[in-house]
């Protein structure tokens, strides 16, 4: 059986936009993925916002920008398969860490599937941090502006706005 899940993707290393395309092309050529919207791609600032205020995405010496797209994906994959299989992307286009503020040429995440909750230690699902980032709040929302928070019931436009209120991360299309 298919389920509907949603991807985070993002990348902050040398040829960003290579990396992202790369992965999107790993995701669909998977014999249990098949991509079936895409956002936008946004250009965002680091998370958290430790940069010093003159750097830029071009600027030597400055953290890189990051950008990111959510897709949203169909799946025969549990979401544990998911998670493994992401995983192997990442490694196979080169992320060596997985920090949550290292660099990197590509980072995936299952931010939902279907509308299971899922708490455990290497998965959760809704992702963790999704209710606090524009910057895949607004991707998310592009995709499919009446999704509902599976944990809260909320709608995550109203939870867009929240964020909006509160983070300052600039988060603009790039293409």
């Amino acid at each position: 059986m298919s389920e509907t899940a949603y991807l985070s993707l993002g990348s902050n290393i040398d040829d960003r936009m290579a990396h992202m395309a790369e992965a999107e092309s790993m995701l669909n050529a998977h014999e249990g993925i098949t991509i079936s919207k895409t956002s936008q791609v946004y250009e965002t600032e680091p998370w958290p916002n430790e940069h010093h205020p003159d750097d830029h995405p071009h600027k030597e010496g400055g953290k890189k920008w990051f950008l990111n797209q959510v897709i949203q994906i169909e799946t025969e994959l549990s979401p544990q398969q998911l998670l493994e299989a992401t995983q192997a992307i990442e490694k196979q286009m080169g992320r060596t860490q997985k920090h949550d503020w290292a660099p990197r040429e590509i980072d995936i995440d299952i931010l939902l599937y279907a509308d299971q909750i899922i708490d455990e230690p290497d998965l959760e699902i809704p992702h963790r941090h999704m209710e606090d980032r524009q910057f895949i709040l607004v991707p998310l929302l592009e995709i499919d502006p009446d999704l509902i928070d599976p944990m809260t019931g909320r709608p995550f436009k109203e939870i867009l706005e929240e964020v909006k209120k509160k983070d300052s991360h600039k988060v603009s299309s790039f293409l």
